[in-house]
């Protein structure tokens, strides 16, 4: 268990004694705090013969195996949870538990249900069958529709205190500076799975390829061919690395950055404005999924090659 998870589980487990459980949990916060494995720990913990998530006895061991019969998983299936996700639930939940106790349902990326299969949920979650426990996570819970909000009880993660996210990253072979630890938002899950996709190697060709378009070695069209793939990614790397750089500016230290050269050929209103082109260009490209994301792309490499954004003035 994550160690800044075990106050929760705490009082989960004296809400569990003193049957003070609500039918449906809410768990809320930033991606790669650990929500998921709450989430799966709870489920352990009601579903344990000994109601403590002992991990020992038969039930225990099912579920770890992912072989429950009254553990029913929801995911996104292409995007999002769909209708027919929901309404295969009915059966199960509706009935007897197979092996005696409770019965729980453990649905990720809540967010993700389209509007017909949050209606099916709401209905569910309106009418709570005996002795069947909702366990929704969501890092958007914005998304979700105020009456399914208004059916759950809701428990915010924050990401850990800074000393201990570095601690267990260190415990897992990591060392994270804590500006690199700043650039996840403090979530220690979001950045091991970085790391382990490369994060570093591909920050590292981003800073090549800036630096080639800088110096108009690399034009805007070749800079998008090699980045469109990973749009977001390369707009996120940007957005951080043009507020570090209107910082510096400034006078003042980098927030995301051990190491970085103030920009002598843009002033601060510049980086600004260039900072604020990308998020809107970021801002486009999540509510707009249909979106050409190589000519996104195209736009901002223009911009940050001759210095000046559309948001800046004169």
């Amino acid at each position: 268990m994550l160690p800044w998870l075990a106050p929760y589980l705490a009082d989960f487990g004296r809400w569990q004694q003193s049957q003070r459980l609500a039918h449906a949990y809410l768990l809320t916060g930033p991606s790669g705090v650990g929500k998921a494995q709450l989430a799966q720990q709870f489920a352990l913990q009601l579903l344990c013969r000994n109601q403590v998530g002992c991990g020992q006895c038969h039930s225990c061991q099912l579920v770890k195996a992912g072989t429950h019969p009254d553990l029913h998983r929801v995911e996104p299936d292409g995007g999002s949870i769909k209708v027919d996700a929901i309404r295969a639930l009915v059966g199960p939940v509706y009935s007897a538990a197979l092996m005696g106790g409770a019965k729980v349902v453990l649905m990720h990326q809540a967010d993700r249900l389209n509007l017909n299969a949050a209606n099916a949920l709401l209905k569910s979650l309106e009418e709570p069958p005996a002795n069947t426990y909702w366990l929704l996570t969501s890092s958007q819970p914005g998304q979700l529709l105020p009456t399914i909000l208004s059916r759950c009880q809701k428990l915010h993660l924050p990401a850990p205190p800074a000393d201990q996210a570095q601690a267990w990253l260190q415990g897992q072979g990591i060392q994270a500076s804590p500006a690199l630890l700043r650039r996840f938002h403090g979530a220690p899950l979001a950045l091991q799975r970085a790391l382990a996709d490369g994060y570093q190697e591909k920050v590292a060709k981003l800073q090549a390829d800036l630096v080639a378009l800088e110096t108009r070695h690399l034009y805007p069209e070749n800079f998008a061919d090699r980045w469109h793939k990973e749009a977001l990614f390369c707009l996120d790397e940007l957005a951080h690395r043009l507020l570090d750089q209107a910082r510096l500016a400034r006078g003042l230290a980098p927030l995301y950055h051990d190491h970085l050269d103030r920009q002598e050929r843009l002033g601060e209103e510049a980086l600004t404005g260039l900072w604020q082109a990308v998020l809107g260009s970021r801002k486009q490209l999540l509510e707009q999924p249909a979106i050409n994301s190589k000519w996104l792309l195209v736009d901002i490499a223009w911009q940050l090659m001759e210095g000046r954004s559309d948001n800046v003035v004169g």
